[in-house]
């Protein structure tokens, strides 16, 4: 068992069938029914098919059904007529009735000799033949089948052929035995009649009423190849064991072209067959299994198919013209796969280049290995870096690298050309590298999960760091010198004035995981990524990156244009390859994908293929004429697009809006190619629909206006009248209000006598705030005369002292008290508008700060008696209040408690509560009386201030209270055991 699965692996060889995909419709997910008669495409796009009871047309998305005529027999058959012509016909049964299908509707008409299916004349029974397929019957009852061509007809009876000019109308019997057997191998070429005699194995030639013999590929006269017809398409086809092969006549010769295998067509093909050779697409009708739809693919997928082991493909190399190798030892070409050398299974695919001499250099774990090609590749050398984890290995203008990880630490190894013992060189980075470009002679371009490192080689260090966090994936050079990078999740960046520039992501944002970049000759861009293929026009994309101008178009390839998976593979080197006959290659999660670029068609529907004629209202279907009417009622409506488009609706971006005004949103139009409307006012209104038709980003608009009719309370007129009945309501309630006014007019002049008492009784109160501010300044000069009458006291002291150091003390208590009197003099302008000024302060400040400037005035005076000033307020407890009202507050409390203390101490405390800030300020001086202490209690409880009494105990206090109340606080008085005074000022919050 061994030997055997050894020489599998050595000699395996992949035939590639995977040419094609396959859509089938049923009555499971799309078809009214499952029997097939005929298919047909009109000259707009659109595709018919013949069924039972009905007419399906299909458009690539959505199937329209057409039913319910007015006839007695509903089993449609062939089709019949002319495509140029818009002239496209289905006969029932019976073929009394037939559709006519123009303008991409079918309509009911009468056989009357417009086509002629056939009939009775002469007592013999006619049947005219359209079609030929494998299962057609010729009925014994029709004594006469016939071809109609442009030059004449063939008449096929009493085993022989009758030709009817058209022109001259002579019948020409042709002197040929022609048994109706044969009938089953006839197919026609325009006017050109063929008959493929497989018994003698020759084709027979009708010509304008002549016949000959001619030669034809050997297929044609197999007794095995079925042979199918249509007139209306003109295609003819060849099937031989599963393989269909397209027939062609030019220049008098029968042509075969290879199209697909498809080994089931025996038991589909029991209906009909169509090609569009515009989107490679065969259609295959059956009478019992519905319809499936072939696409031919230009992509082949190529597979190792080696039992036990996953196709996933990374790193390779190109190998002579057109295939690559992998380390494993496998030639890939594009339909096949070969080994090439025996060797096992690698988990280590990503990393793999050849070096000048043509050996085969790739990692595995931490080595090195090189095969020699001068072996077969079979020998290969092995340079193991211990300790350290080889990360990737890069080729790059001549320079061969790896990028090494040791611990946590990254570097680059430079070697002595194809000498991988040897290292010519370690570059540090902070930063994995992934990707390596050689930008010139001197420097390096280091891709890593940072961004881009510029590596000098002649200074021998990083001189630039170029898209700081940005992780490279690739950096990719194309032919006009612009450097790409891919990323990991960050999408596409073009690198630029030594700038990452950032390319526009596409629809999905699938290009967020691009992978790698290949130009073709064309200059489009072939993108690589997790989901799909893409495709971008590079000037165009250039062109928007450089102006943000225009549009860049996308287009993005599927499992549904011929991948086995959508996921590509990129985070490898290299991961993609332009071989020397023209493919491209990319590795995919399930083989590598090759294909022509030039071969590979991108379909975008023509400006006049969009048609918006059907709409749907009330669950009624209407045919619509250059507008929508919708009456006034109408709950919903949905207005059908109809494009013939049969590849991925996504890449053109079809797009619809109702154009109310100029910021009326586009809406993504999904499959169904409907556009909806709901709740829309009356008016008139404009559809437009977009959609690219180009690769270079050419946008097309199509319109269809819309009008909503409107009830009648929705009027232009009815909205007068509403008006008018508005503007006379309003005269009336004017009137009753001038009325009412006059009514109240007494009431008023009694109200006026009240204000002006009130008025009064203001005038007096701003006598008392005039007479207040009078008394501030009075304040003010009172608080000053603390300080200045202890300055003149010391002064006078000084005088009569002759002791040096007894006048150094007074001369420092003057400087201190006089600078801290300086310090207050400073702000008195702004004392003289406190009840003026906002409660609030923009600036925060620290209430021990306010505290330290009142106690470094009066410290003087206080040492002077004999008593000391502690400031123990919080330095953390800070506030917002009006700082020149809370300095005056501090100022006279601080004052009265200096002037009525000697021989003890003022303490000034302070702590915060959820709704205050509490500042006690305890002296042991004389204290207040409980009259005194009864007395500015009793200030906080009065409303206004009108009822003050200056003269009873000193203005200071008094001018105090009113600054509290003005910043909604207050104060409370206490005695201090066994003497002195407590107040505490609660400031709030």
């Amino acid at each position: 068992m061994k030997p055997v699965y050894f020489i599998s692996l050595l000699f395996s060889l992949c035939i590639y069938g995977q040419s094609y995909t396959t859509q089938w419709y049923t009555m499971d997910n799309g078809l009214p029914q499952n029997s097939i008669k005929d298919i047909v495409k009109d000259k707009y796009g659109f595709i018919w098919l013949s069924m039972e009871g009905r007419i399906l047309r299909y458009d690539g998305s959505n199937f329209v059904e057409y039913k319910n005529f007015n006839f007695k027999n509903f089993s449609f058959g062939d089709f019949y007529g002319n495509i140029k012509n818009d002239s496209i016909a289905v006969f029932n049964n019976s073929e009394k009735n037939a559709l006519l299908i123009s303008r991409r509707y079918p309509e009911t008409i009468v056989s009357n000799g417009i086509f002629n299916p056939g009939g009775s004349k002469n007592n013999l029974i006619y049947k005219r033949l359209v079609k030929n397929n494998i299962t057609v019957r010729f009925i014994s009852y029709i004594d006469s089948y016939f071809i109609q061509v442009p030059t004449g007809s063939y008449y096929f009876e009493n085993n022989g052929i009758i030709y009817v000019d058209e022109k001259t109308k002579k019948t020409l019997k042709i002197n040929l035995k022609f048994p109706r057997s044969k009938l089953k191998r006839l197919f026609v070429h325009g006017d050109h009649v063929f008959v493929a005699d497989a018994e003698n194995k020759k084709i027979l030639h009708l010509y304008q009423g002549k016949y000959s013999s001619i030669s034809a590929p050997a297929l044609y006269t197999n007794p095995e190849t079925k042979v199918y017809w249509q007139q209306i398409t003109g295609q003819v086809f060849m099937i031989s064991h599963g393989k269909v092969y397209r027939s062609r006549f030019s220049a008098g010769k029968l042509e075969l072209t290879y199209l697909l295998e498809y080994k089931d067509i025996d038991k589909d093909i029991s209906g009909a067959m169509f090609y569009d050779e515009i989107y490679n697409k065969l259609y295959i009708g059956s009478s019992i299994n519905g319809l499936k739809i072939l696409s031919l693919s230009d992509f082949s997928v190529s597979k190792k198919n080696i039992p036990y082991q996953d196709e996933v493909c990374y790193a390779a190399i190109p190998y002579e013209n057109n295939s690559v190798l992998t380390q494993e030892g496998i030639r890939y070409y594009h339909t096949t796969s070969q080994r090439i050398y025996s060797a096992p299974q690698s988990y280590d695919k990503r990393y793999i280049f050849q070096d000048d001499s043509g050996n085969l250099v790739y990692r595995e774990n931490n080595s090195i290995h090189v095969r020699n090609k001068n072996s077969g590749f079979t020998k290969y050398d092995s340079i193991t870096f211990k300790g350290k984890g080889i990360d990737g290995l890069y080729k790059s203008g001549g320079l061969y690298m790896a990028s090494v990880i040791e611990g946590e630490k990254s570097y680059l190894y430079l070697f002595n050309h194809d000498n991988f013992k040897k290292t010519a060189r370690i570059i540090s980075c902070k930063d994995n590298i992934d990707a390596v470009l050689r930008y010139s002679e001197d420097l390096l371009y280091l891709g890593s999960s940072g961004g881009v490192y510029v590596f000098s080689l002649s200074k021998n260090k990083i001189v630039q760091q170029i898209g700081k966090n940005i992780p490279i994936k690739q950096m990719i050079r194309t032919k006009d010198g612009n450097i790409w990078l891919t990323t990991y999740g960050r999408g596409i960046y073009l690198l630029k004035y030594q700038k990452m520039i950032r390319v526009p992501p596409d629809k999905n944002d699938f290009l967020a995981n691009a992978h790698y970049i290949l130009e073709d000759k064309n200059s489009n861009l072939w993108i690589s990524s997790d989901n799909g293929l893409f495709k971008t026009d590079k000037k165009s994309l250039l062109h928007y990156i450089e102006t943000l101008k225009g549009i860049v178009s996308y287009y993005r390839y599927t499992k549904n244009n011929g991948f086995l998976n959508n996921e590509f593979n990129g985070s490898a080197n290299p991961c993609a390859h332009e071989l020397k006959d023209g493919q491209f290659v990319f590795p995919s999660m399930e083989g590598f994908v090759f294909f022509n670029p030039q071969n590979i068609k991108t379909y975008y529907p023509k400006a006049q293929e969009v048609y918006l004629e059907r709409a749907k209202i009330k669950g009624k279907m209407l045919q619509l004429k250059n507008k929508l009417f919708l009456q006034c009622g109408y709950k919903s409506a949905e207005i059908y697009i109809d494009l013939p488009y049969y590849s991925n609706l996504e890449n053109i971006n079809l797009q619809a809006k109702l154009v109310e005004d100029e910021n009326s949103p586009w809406i993504n139009i999904k499959n169904d190619k409907t556009f909806h409307l709901a709740n829309i006012s009356p008016g008139k209104y404009n559809l437009q629909i977009k959609f690219l038709s180009a690769h270079n980003g050419k946008l097309v608009y199509k319109n269809l206006p819309v009008e909503i009719e409107a009830y009648f309370y929705q009027t232009l007129l009815f909205r007068l009248l509403i008006v008018g009945g508005i503007i006379l309501i309003f005269i009336l309630i004017i009137q009753i209000r001038t009325n009412f006014l006059r009514l109240k007019n007494k009431v008023l002049k009694n109200t006026i006598v009240h204000k002006d008492k009130a008025l009064q009784e203001a005038s007096t109160k701003l006598e008392n705030e005039s007479d207040y501010q009078k008394k501030l300044v009075e304040s003010i000069s009172h608080d000053i005369t603390t300080p200045v009458k202890f300055i003149s006291l010391l002064s006078q002291e000084l005088a009569q002292s002759d002791d040096p150091k007894v006048q150094k003390k007074y001369f420092d208590s003057i400087y201190k008290t006089s600078e801290q009197l300086y310090k207050f003099t400073l702000s008195l302008k702004e004392y003289t508008e406190l009840y003026k000024q906002e409660n609030t302060s923009i600036e925060e400040y620290a209430v021990y700060d306010l505290v330290e400037t009142k106690r470094l005035l009066f410290e003087e005076i206080a040492v002077q008696k004999n008593t000391f000033i502690y400031n123990f307020c919080d330095h953390h407890q800070k506030i917002q209040l009006n700082k020149n009202i809370l300095l005056t507050v501090f100022h006279n409390i601080i004052d009265n408690a200096v002037k009525n203390t000697s021989d003890g101490e003022i303490i000034i405390t302070s702590c915060r509560t959820a709704s205050h800030l509490e500042v006690s300020i305890t002296d042991t001086g004389n204290g207040m009386s409980d009259e005194q202490i009864t007395y500015y209690s009793r200030l906080f409880k009065k409303k206004d201030h009108e009822h003050l009494m200056f003269k009873n105990y000193g203005l200071g206090l008094h001018m105090v209270v009113q600054l509290m109340r003005k910043i909604n606080s207050e104060m409370l008085f206490h005695k201090n055991n066994p003497k002195g005074t407590i107040i505490k000022i609660l400031i709030k919050i």
